[in-house]
């Protein structure tokens, strides 16, 4: 077992501790192992049964620890598991957890809350319409020829980190463009069949509506669509709402950092935040699949 003591093993500084999973599937029947079951496929192979391996690193990639969980065992459930693990190894400690968005939920933070415990996480997108006030001032600091950073205070003390890369930025301005085409053209190609009389049950033509918002789940918000009742046939009435485009470019290329950190500086805190992108895509490539 590693020894640790103030905050290093082998004198590595672990006072940012990066936590994130991966899976490994196996080919095979693989029905001697209780682990090994079906769940969400990192590797996309939903006809194999797989192993979820929780992996936790410091901010220069040496690991502290790891655990293996069921193939089936949702994200976000496996993160107070591996604290109280961390924890009952290591002693209790101030470390800082940085986690991405998928394994972030109110409860895991309540819990890092609960024991004193400083984060930095990923946010889900949606939230970023809170913020469109702060997107609009220019009170950016620049890190990277490509990023800059700014802090909004959030209401009870924590924080809440707001970063843009302006060349994701083109990038989600493309896909929008794309995307909000070919909504358009479904919606259109909707109407035409409807008022033709080709199509004449309502609930047929709403199920239908439903299914073009969800093939592009990022843009639906930009359009209004609904079926009207009128005495000669049903009609599909649709429009392109004139202040969501707008809205929606102001909040592309950016994303959201939410922690409970107050002294360091934000630059400092994109850092950490990285990192952990790196170590996701190095641990998904270094896990080779089994067979069984």
């Amino acid at each position: 077992m590693s020894v640790f003591w103030k905050g290093r093993v082998f004198g590595a500084e672990f006072d940012a501790l990066l936590y994130d999973l991966t899976s490994s599937y196996v080919e095979g029947g693989a029905a001697k192992d209780p682990l090994l079951q079906r769940g969400y496929s990192r590797d996309h192979r939903l006809d194999c049964k797989q192993v979820v391996i929780a992996l936790i690193v410091n901010a220069e990639g040496f690991p502290l620890s790891y655990e293996t969980v069921d193939g089936n065992r949702a994200d976000v459930t496996t993160v107070e598991a591996v604290m109280r693990r961390v924890v009952r190894e290591y002693g209790p400690a101030r470390r800082v957890w940085v986690f991405d968005r998928g394994v972030v939920s109110e409860e895991n933070l309540a819990a890092l809350r609960g024991r004193n415990g400083p984060y930095l996480v990923g946010t889900p997108r949606s939230k970023l319409k809170q913020f469109e006030a702060e997107l609009l001032t220019g009170d950016w600091e620049r890190v990277r020829e490509d990023v800059e950073v700014k802090r909004v205070p959030m209401p009870g003390g924590e924080e809440t980190y707001v970063l843009r890369t302006t060349a994701r930025q083109e990038k989600e301005k493309a896909f929008r463009s794309r995307f909000s085409a070919q909504i358009e053209k479904a919606l259109e190609g909707l109407a035409q069949r409807v008022a033709t009389g080709k199509w004449k049950d309502y609930g047929k033509i709403e199920r239908r509506l439903g299914r073009i918002e969800a093939r592009c789940p990022s843009v639906a918000d930009l359009f209004q669509a609904r079926v009207v009742e009128t005495p000669a046939r049903l009609q599909v009435e649709w429009q392109l709402l004139a202040d969501q485009p707008v809205r929606q470019a102001r909040r592309e290329g950016t994303y959201l950092l939410r922690t409970n950190l107050a002294a360091e500086s934000a630059a400092e805190l994109w850092t950490k935040y990285i990192q952990l992108t790196e170590l996701d895509l190095n641990f998904e490539c270094s896990v080779i699949p089994a067979i069984a």
